[in-house]
């Protein structure tokens, strides 16, 4: 009846065009009106403790220190070094396209920032070099899936924040799979350059990409900063951002960047950012709570075992279930929808949680660029002024690699365990 009751309410919610956030705690609200076991004082006790954690003190942190890396110019110049190193090459400015997102995937650690930092550059500047523009949008939305996994990551200290798995090991595991996935990603655009009408760019002198590249030496000490400090024991992953925060700050203060009227501007929008994302996180949260009280979680663990024994086919089943998760629910609410379900299915095929944690968010990402929502390709449609249904065919390639890297990493223990088994 309890599990009934939500699923209604939740779909009646969102028909009517409930935001989601507001949508999944209505409708946990009413199912636990209808289940009349529990008191309403639980709806108020369950936020406050999904949000009430030192470690997603570093959500905020880490969103601001994103939006002042904008501002003070670190995207330009990632993308000038990322030009100069291999724009000369064939299809090159695609490959310094996917090039910056790896180095802003190590700044930012949001799918939505780098896009909107690096697409608004580089788009415009693929479709005026003649390149067609669902080849740029699949390049730029596909690149910015990196972000959510080279660290540091905004989801993956979420993911530690429930689990209880150490974040600084998070941090290690998506490091080697977001490389692979962002290389897979240069192989495909080049293979498939012609098709988008890639050209190269005049090849830069060694003077000249030195200067570039000595521009460009502050923006990428930032990921040595954060990781190194956090791997050192220096600072924990929330006082990294605090300190990803000062860096950008001072960066944009010395470079004449940085003034009060555009300060106010950039907290006010990354204040904006965070509370959306914590009122998502909050409902979500009320919501998993309900799925799980009403073993839900065990139903579904029941459910998998019954289908199969095998850890492996059991693996490709949970990732089916959450690429199409991903392809309806945004990626935070979908994270705090499976985790309490699929922890249940960890323990019992005895999988590894870090690496277990970094096939999940690749599985779940992967919903930014596929239909219905695809909230990445549409935001890099708006900049290309394409419509979106003209870059599926363009897109399928792509979406089928990361599904090929995701696999990888669920079966290849090595990708994942690594730098963690080495620096841990």
């Amino acid at each position: 009846m309890m599990i009934a009751v939500l699923f209604i309410a939740f779909a009646v919610f969102l028909a009517i065009g409930l935001p989601l956030a507001f949508a999944m705690g209505l409708a946990a609200i009413f199912a636990i009106i209808a289940d009349g076991t529990q008191t309403l004082l639980i709806v108020p006790q369950r936020i406050i403790a999904s949000l009430d954690s030192f470690a997603l003190l570093a959500v905020p942190l880490f969103i601001l220190a994103g939006e002042l890396m904008n501002a003070s110019g670190i995207t330009e110049r990632i993308v000038r070094f990322s030009r100069s190193a291999i724009g000369h090459f064939k299809g090159g400015l695609a490959q310094a396209n996917i090039l910056s997102n790896m180095f802003m995937a190590a700044l930012s650690g949001s799918s939505l920032a780098d896009l909107s930092a690096i697409g608004s550059m580089m788009i415009p500047a693929m479709t005026k070099q003649g390149y067609s523009k669902p080849y740029s949008v699949a390049i730029t939305s596909c690149a910015a899936l990196m972000a959510p996994i080279i660290p540091p990551s905004i989801i993956a200290v979420i993911y530690g924040s429930m689990t209880g798995i150490s974040i600084g090991s998070l941090f290690l595991a998506g490091a080697l799979p977001g490389i692979m996935a962002g290389f897979g990603i240069m192989i495909m655009a080049r293979l498939l350059a012609d098709k988008g009408g890639a050209t190269a760019m005049p090849k830069h002198t060694w003077s000249e990409f030195g200067r570039v590249g000595g521009s460009a030496l502050p923006a990428m000490a930032v990921p040595v900063i954060i990781v190194g400090g956090i791997l050192s024991g220096v600072f924990t992953p929330t006082e990294a951002g605090a300190v990803a925060v000062f860096y950008a700050f001072i960066f944009g203060i010395v470079t004449l960047r940085q003034t009060p009227r555009a300060l106010y501007s950039l907290l006010l929008k990354a204040g904006v950012t965070t509370a959306s994302a914590l009122i998502t996180l909050a409902g979500a949260s009320l919501f998993s709570y309900v799925l799980v009280s009403s073993g839900f979680a065990q139903a579904v663990l029941d459910l998998l075992v019954s289908i199969t024994e095998n850890p492996r086919l059991a693996i490709l089943l949970i990732f089916l279930l959450l690429t199409v998760l991903g392809m309806f629910v945004e990626t935070v609410s979908a994270l705090i929808l499976v985790v309490p379900i699929l922890i249940p299915v960890v323990g019992y095929y005895d999988f590894n949680g870090i690496q277990f944690g970094i096939f999940t968010l690749m599985s779940l990402v992967l919903g930014g660029l596929t239909p219905p929502v695809g909230i990445l390709a549409m935001v890099a449609c708006r900049i290309a002024d394409v419509e979106y249904s003209k870059t599926f065919t363009m897109l399928a390639p792509f979406i089928g690699w990361w599904a090929v890297a995701t696999l990888l990493v669920a079966y290849v223990p090595f990708l994942t365990m690594w730098l963690p088994s080495l620096v841990m």
